[in-house]
């Protein structure tokens, strides 16, 4: 079991998802058709042996609520073991930094059992044992890790992300991603660190600036305390607006990279839903796509996502799209560069074609 109280935090204004976050916090996104983007940080803390998990949010709950339920399903002791959701008081509408959040529940976190803390976010998706990145932070002798990635192309994809100045392993600050290089040191927004030096920081941040944000504190402490970098040797999708989530559920169609997901070892958590398999009429077909449980196939799918319960019509074809639960898809419809939303209509307005790099959004229960 290892030693440490995980924290899954929300982001800041720099990640806006068009459509999706109006409806529901970045938590609660739906991902390659069964998931929620909240059960991969928890699958990797339940993983890893974390099993004191508290999640920090905004906004409309109600999906999480749901969703999580009493946790039971991500394989947390049921003794010794919690999975807690912690709302954030939110005035004016506005979003609050992250730690106010950490501040108002304060006392529960100094009341851990645990003598680590590792905090993630929702919006990057990736595969990691927490445990070996705990024994990286211990013998690098760092007094706060960040988890990042090398990634080039960062004047085009990574653009407002945070990113790191290292030396070697050394941290030496924490800034927003203006562009200007094709190369960047990515962070990946997780920390680890012991408990009191996270409630530290949380009391160091409140007394500093109202608008302080976790990052920014760790950035101060660059120019006092060891801040190391940590490198994340498998595949990261960030999802910072409506182009990136779209891209990350695409890109994962590729056998290589879905193996990540589909480990026996490694499972990715999430609830579960007894229904039948997906039903493929003699019309029906799938090609390079993820089909969920409960969809029934009478056209042709190509290199797509398709979530739980999904009717596509006979005749339509739909190509690059990210279709979410409880869609219906109308005959001979054609679709391709789309996302969309929960329980949407395609019924009326049946060729919609968005581009690559612009796809086009249909929002929950719209009817088109």
């Amino acid at each position: 079991m290892a030693n440490a109280l995980g924290i899954v935090s929300y982001n800041d204004n720099n990640v806006y998802v068009e459509g999706l976050q109006e409806e529901r916090p970045i938590a609660a996104f739906n991902f390659l058709g069964r998931y929620r983007l909240i059960d991969f940080p928890i699958s990797n803390m339940t993983n890893s042996g974390i099993d004191e998990v508290q999640i920090y949010t905004t906004g409309n709950i109600r999906p999480l609520i749901k969703h999580i339920g009493s946790g039971r399903q991500y394989n947390v002791n049921s003794k010794h073991g919690d999975i807690r959701l912690l709302p954030t008081y939110v005035k004016n509408s506005r979003i609050v930094p992250d730690i106010e959040a950490f501040s108002q529940s304060i006392d529960e976190i100094e009341g851990s059992k645990n003598e680590y803390v590792v905090v993630a976010p929702v919006n990057y998706v990736y595969i990691a044992n927490y445990q070996d990145l705990i024994e990286q932070h211990i013998e690098s002798g760092a007094d706060i890790s960040i988890l990042c990635k090398k990634v080039t192309g960062a004047n085009e994809k990574y653009v407002g992300c945070q990113i790191l100045a290292t030396d070697k392993t050394d941290v030496k600050g924490i800034s927003i991603n203006d562009g200007a290089k094709k190369s960047a040191v990515l962070s990946l927004e997780t920390y680890i660190m012991k408990k009191d030096i996270f409630v530290q920081a949380i009391k160091d941040a409140k007394a500093t600036s109202s608008m302080y944000w976790l990052k920014d504190i760790i950035n101060d402490y660059c120019e006092t305390k060891a801040v190391k970098a940590i490198t994340q040797r498998g595949n990261v999708y960030g999802i910072h607006d409506l182009k990136s989530y779209f891209d990350a559920n695409l890109e994962i169609l590729d056998v290589a990279k879905m193996k990540d997901f589909a480990k026996v070892n490694w499972p990715i958590y999430t609830r579960t839903k007894d229904s039948a398999p997906a039903i493929y009429s003699k019309t029906g077909s799938a090609v390079t796509s993820l089909v969920s449980n409960g969809a029934k196939i009478s056209g042709t799918v190509k290199g797509s996502v398709v979530g739980r319960g999904v009717v596509v019509g006979k005749g339509a074809v739909i190509e690059n799209c990210v279709i979410m639960p409880e869609v219906e898809i109308a005959d001979g419809a054609v679709l391709k560069n789309v996302v969309i939303d929960k329980f949407a209509k395609i019924t009326k307005k049946t060729d919609i074609c968005g581009e690559a790099d612009a796809p086009v959004y249909i929002g929950r229960g719209e009817i088109v």
